[in-house]
C-alpha cells in the first residue's frame, strides 16, 4: 500500500478528502508553500526587502552570494565599510570571503570569549 503522506506537514492524508488534497499533499500545506516561495528574500546585511522573489534561481539574481545569500544593491555594491575603532575603511571584499566554524567546534566550547578567541584563531590560520 502506498502512503498517504503530506510532503510538508508529514501527517497522514489516507482519511481526506481527496477535494482537499494536491497528490498525496494537503492542499492548504501545498498553498502555504507556494506562497512562502513568492516573498521577497531580504539582503542579508541590511534587511531591506530585495527585487527578487525567494524562488527566483540564484543564476537570475544580481547580489547573490553563494554561501551567504541575497544583498541589495546597496550592500552589494558598497566599496568600503568602517567597522574599526580608528575609522579606517575596510574593503567589502573582506566581508564576502568566508570561512566554517564546525558545528563542533561551536558546541564544545564552554563560553563565548574563548570562542571567539578560537574563530579568531582558525581565522588567522585560513589566512596563510
Amino acid at each position: 500500500m502506498i502512503p498517504f503522506i503530506c510532503k510538508y506537514c508529514g501527517k497522514d492524508t489516507s482519511e481526506v478528502d481527496y477535494d482537499y488534497l494536491n497528490g498525496f499533499d494537503h492542499l492548504s500545506c501545498a498553498l502555504e508553500a507556494d506562497n512562502k516561495s513568492n516573498e521577497f528574500d531580504h539582503c542579508v546585511l541590511c534587511g531591506v526587502e530585495t527585487a527578487y522573489k525567494r524562488n527566483t534561481h540564484i543564476d537570475m539574481r544580481h547580489g547573490y552570494i553563494e554561501g551567504a545569500g541575497q544583498l541589495c544593491p546597496k550592500c552589494y555594491n558598497f566599496d568600503t565599510i568602517s567597522v574599526t575603532k580608528d575609522e579606517n575603511p575596510i574593503p567589502l571584499d573582506s566581508h564576502r570571503q568566508l570561512f566554517t566554524v564546525s558545528e563542533y567546534m561551536v558546541l564544545s566550547t564552554p563560553n563565548d570569549m574563548e570562542l571567539g578567541a578560537k574563530v579568531r584563531q582558525l581565522y588567522w590560520e585560513n589566512k596563510k
